[in-house]
């Protein structure tokens, strides 16, 4: 049997024409990706955060994926003027089920704002908007289609990341380069107390963290589903995390 992955999701409340009812939505090619690397996967609305303990106990593994900003008051801080649209309801949703499953030994794989929610679910916090207040660094929204890459970023030597990705063993950090997309304007800045930072784009944002120990608990800020189907290695993240699961 497939194992069962729970898929969190956005909540769209607009369309072009203006309001429409509330739907849960979010890119096809999470759910193909676990599906081909051998999950089931199951797309989760946004829920009463109090309801979270059950709501995971029918799965396997838990994908925070991708969306809009997070809401700064979640770490004591006013908005930023650039900061983007935000969902309170599915930051407070998502950290619930995050905390969860850390409880109860659950995988987790988060995906770009998916590890910004493990950051500030765990005490830390995120960058609210890089280009304004990282002024030295690259620029993180590529232009390009989502599944080209657009720059490098360092993996920690001998991390688990190190490892599921393939690359070798006892090289140094500037050996370990990975070529990935980029469609971020905020990133993890305090990493909280729970995750180690695994990864780091050249110009020193954090682009993955990682749980200590045996248990698959892992972040990245790009989008490897993305370029899955082109990049072997970015394959490796899913198939990785559904044999954490259990497949």
């Amino acid at each position: 049997m497939r194992p069962r992955i729970g898929i969190t999701t956005s909540t769209l409340r607009h369309d072009p024409a203006g309001p429409i009812n509330p739907s849960a939505a979010t890119h096809l090619t999470y759910a193909r990706c676990i599906y081909h690397a051998g999950g089931l996967p199951l797309l989760l609305p946004t829920l009463p955060e109090a309801d979270a303990d059950e709501i995971l106990q029918p799965l396997d593994g838990l994908l925070l994926s991708g969306g809009g900003d997070l809401d700064p008051s979640h770490w004591g801080e006013l908005p930023h003027p650039n900061l983007g649209e935000v969902d309170p309801e599915r930051d407070r949703f998502e950290m619930a089920l995050l905390q969860a499953a850390l409880r109860l030994d659950l995988p987790v794989f988060g995906i770009c704002r998916g590890v910004q929610v493990m950051a500030v679910a765990t005490g830390g916090d995120v960058w609210q908007d890089i280009p304004a207040q990282c002024t030295d660094s690259l620029s993180h929204q590529q232009t390009a289609e989502r599944a080209l890459p657009s720059h490098a970023v360092r993996i920690v030597p001998d991390s688990k990341l190190a490892q599921i990705l393939g690359l070798d063993a006892g090289k140094s950090a500037d050996e370990l380069c990975l070529l990935v997309n980029s469609c971020h304007h905020q990133a993890p800045r305090n990493c909280g107390t729970v995750f180690s930072p695994v990864a780091w784009s050249v110009d020193g944002l954090v682009e993955g963290l990682a749980l200590a120990g045996p248990a698959f608990a892992l972040g990245v800020q790009w989008h490897p589903e993305e370029m899955a189907d082109t990049d072997p290695r970015q394959a490796r993240l899913f198939r990785a995390f559904i044999a954490a699961c259990g497949g």
